[in-house]
């Protein structure tokens, strides 16, 4: 088979009413959403330092109104409208009411934050910040019969700045993880109450993530809470530049109003939108790995799976912790036993869902699939007697090609389209998921894009019908509200994921949907 050049016809949305548009925001303008939520009126709590809780309303007002997309050029005002669409307002494209003044309301004192963020141990500053946010969770559900839709937690850009990674500080010394390891083999303390509760915390401390957004999210599915959660920065509150603290354009307030707006509906546990065109049957997994750099075991590696179904939604499931790492890096590969059990918790939760096995199941991965961990894929198919082609699909976002296009007789301003395609052969392509888009009339990449390296490694699937259904993928995104991404949501939280995952050690419980992780 000669190499050739295709293009893929862009993937269809559908919203409310059956309807189908391309542009996420066209639709939900023109027919709503998917999965209707109204007549509701939204339930939420605020947790944050005072001042930031008294902004709130201003933030719902201005949610709640429409943004009309310009900019400001000089004295001009220009439109922005083709590239960044306007936003009605919250209310007018969900249905859904959003009272400004919320039905819970906590304070977190500014001195318990200011005295937290002075300690130089990153590790434990997270934590004891994260704890002040948690504890006003967790009090409240226990004490309160309120029944919350959602949480925002208003995070001063102090807290950002301090709980990231490669934040200021230093790490947990080496004498005091020495001193935990003595304590756990009861060398030390002799069983004095006293120093109880300080070893129990140092030990979670121990096992634990610098990352506030991550470690936050762990606790929270830890600690089993159901309402979902929304961290909202200071400086998103004020619709402000997250790092240079200017305020936003016309044109960029709307792009932030609706960024925030679909991801708050998906936390309702609504779809905004769908795919259009996908066959039925057909489920699509991608696989995370994320190294335990925590655990003493070198190269010790958690494993987990993400599934998103026809209807678009998502589910997380975590596997095993092993020695997944290959001799080449940034390579991983399980077990039989571990991929069959990884495998097996999503077909068991998809026949939980539909009342059947899937006819296809695509897996997707960054790397190669070796004749282990595939026989365990099988395996789990097999055991179940489930009727179902597996495919696995490797996808590569490298730098080690890229298309340009040349136009005779005019001036080849635009590049590439998004979704042009070199095919290689029956089992290996090139696809461009960033670039020009006729609907917004640029391109979906500052630079020249790179192109997506896609490959068939195992199952007889068609290199065209896998190089759509990705396409498709990059256009699941509800944690964003734009025309498509570079990454299919396969593969595009994958680290997020899988630092959640590993944030804490002792995983006790198994939250499966999406949302609570993004």
């Amino acid at each position: 088979m000669s190499s050739r050049i295709i293009h893929i016809k862009e993937p269809e949305l559908q919203f409310g009413f059956d309807q189908k548009t391309v542009d996420p925001r066209d639709g939900l303008v023109l027919f709503g959403p998917h999965q209707p939520l109204y007549p509701h009126t939204l339930r939420a709590g605020v947790i944050g330092p005072k001042k930031l809780i008294e902004e709130y309303p201003d933030y719902v007002v201005q949610m709640n109104k429409p943004i009309i997309s310009t900019k400001k050029y000089y004295k001009l005002i220009v439109s922005m409208e083709v590239g960044r669409p306007s936003f009605p307002g919250f209310e007018t494209i969900f249905k859904v009411r959003w009272p400004k003044t919320p039905e819970v309301q906590l304070e977190i004192s500014p001195l318990s934050i200011a005295t937290s963020l002075k300690n130089t141990n990153r590790t434990i500053r997270t934590n004891e910040l994260v704890d002040l946010y948690l504890s006003k969770i967790v009090e409240f559900s226990k004490k309160e019969d309120s029944q919350l839709d959602i949480w925002f937690l208003l995070i001063p850009f102090s807290i950002y700045l301090a709980c990231k990674p490669q934040s200021w500080g230093r790490d947990i010394g080496t004498a005091t993880k020495k001193y935990m390891e003595m304590a756990k083999a009861g060398q030390l303390n002799m069983g004095f109450a006293e120093y109880q509760n300080y070893d129990d915390t140092l030990s979670r401390i121990l096992d634990t993530t610098s990352d506030f957004h991550h470690l936050l999210k762990a606790r929270l599915i830890q600690e089993n809470i159901k309402v979902p959660v929304q961290l909202v920065l200071d400086r998103t509150l004020q619709f402000r530049n997250k790092e240079t603290n200017i305020r936003y354009d016309e044109y960029l307030k709307a792009n932030v109003a609706w960024t925030q707006s679909t991801t708050l509906y998906y936390k309702l546990g609504k779809l905004p939108w769908k795919l259009g065109d996908i066959r039925e049957g057909v489920c699509y997994i991608g696989l995370v790995f994320k190294n335990v750099t925590r655990d003493k075991t070198k190269n010790n590696v958690c494993s987990a799976a993400q599934m998103f179904l026809k209807d678009g939604d998502g589910s997380v499931f975590r596997g095993n912790i092993g020695l997944w790492q290959s001799d080449k890096p940034y390579e991983y590969h399980l077990d039989a036993t571990s991929a069959e059990e990884l495998i097996g918790m999503a077909v068991d939760d998809y026949i939980e869902k539909w009342g059947t096995y899937p006819k296809e199941l695509f897996i997707h991965s960054r790397t190669y699939f070796n004749d282990t961990e595939w026989g365990g894929f099988q395996q789990a198919v097999e055991k179940r007697n489930a009727d179902t082609q597996l495919s696995g699909i490797m996808i590569k976002d490298l730098n080690e090609l890229k298309l340009y296009r040349e136009a005779r007789n005019q001036e080849s301003n635009y590049g590439v389209l998004r979704g042009t395609a070199l095919i290689l052969d029956e089992k290996e392509a090139y696809l461009c998921t960033k670039g020009f888009v006729p609907r917004l009339n640029t391109s979906n990449s500052i630079e020249m894009p790179r192109n997506l390296r896609i490959k068939i490694i195992r199952g007889n699937a068609d290199i065209e019908v896998v190089l759509r259904d990705i396409l498709a993928l990059t256009k699941l995104n509800y944690n964003s509200c734009i025309y498509g991404d570079g990454i299919p949501v396969t593969l595009k939280f994958s680290n997020k994921i899988g630092s959640i995952l590993t944030s804490t050690t002792e995983w006790k419980v198994d939250t499966r949907q999406f949302m609570y992780y993004i």
